[in-house]
């Protein structure tokens, strides 16, 4: 019931905004596909209390040896933990990224308390791997999150490559819905936090890419998400919010950027 009420309800926004841009088939296809991975990932959500908020997998498939890439830190977005990377995640390390560290936060916070946790993850982090930078995949909110700590907490120094996925680089008309909680009122465009955030800008060392899709209903408008020309866009046309996450399009294209 959940699932179906938030496809129906994203979608219905989105076929009214976007009918004049977005081809039906596309928002057809994404919405079918995205109930899909709703009814598969929200069984999971619970999970994280019991096999606690972080993680670490090493990488089980071909690749070069632990130690000669940037450990990689898996951010999940609004509403979510980690068990949002169950598929993704697994993925990455057969094919020989990591290791791999998953945490979880608070996400209706404030953007900043969450950065703050971050950039104390990360600290754990390359204590335990002896490593100067990580590397960041972040999902939806946790895109916006990783580029504060970066931005204003110091984090440039510390991060090789950010990849978001359908994160809201430039803000979401969707957000007002949740207004009545910090991050999503923080996450509509132009809010007075996306002014302290400042737009995008190249840092030496850090490579930025962000994955995003057309038909991404949570997105709006779906540009939102575009980070060229300080970083590169991976642009899909048909692929939901949740469904960029499950997606062997979106894995092929995330692991590419991460042995770049």
């Amino acid at each position: 019931m959940a699932c179906s009420f938030y496809v129906v309800t994203s979608y219905t926004h989105a076929f009214w905004h976007r009918r004049a841009h977005t081809p039906t088939s596309n928002l057809v296809r994404a919405a079918f596909v995205e109930l899909f991975a709703c009814m598969l990932l929200l069984p999971f959500w619970p999970l994280w209390l019991i096999i606690g908020a972080t993680y670490e997998a090493t990488h089980e498939g071909e690749g070069t040896a632990r130690g000669t890439r940037n450990p990689v830190v898996l951010l999940h977005g609004f509403a979510m933990n980690r068990t949002n990377w169950i598929w993704l995640g697994r993925r990455l390390a057969k094919r020989g990224i990591g290791p791999l560290y998953g945490t979880s936060y608070f996400s209706p916070q404030p953007v900043r308390r969450s950065a703050e946790q971050l950039a104390r993850f990360i600290a754990g982090v390359r204590a335990r791997e002896g490593c100067q930078r990580v590397d960041i995949v972040a999902h939806s909110l946790g895109g916006v999150v990783a580029r504060y700590y970066i931005e204003h907490l110091g984090g440039h120094e510390h991060i090789g490559r950010l990849v978001t996925i359908g994160s809201p680089h430039k803000g979401t008309l969707v957000a007002r819905l949740g207004s009545f909680m910090p991050s999503a009122r923080e996450s509509v465009a132009d809010s007075p936090f996306y002014t302290e955030l400042g737009p995008l800008a190249a840092r030496d060392g850090i490579q930025y890419t962000s994955v995003w899709s057309r038909a991404d209903a949570i997105i709006e408008p779906p540009e939102s998400a575009s980070i060229a020309p300080v970083g590169e866009d991976r642009v899909f046309e048909n692929l939901g919010h949740l469904s960029l996450l499950l997606s062997p399009r979106v894995l092929d294209c995330v692991a590419d950027r991460l042995r770049a």
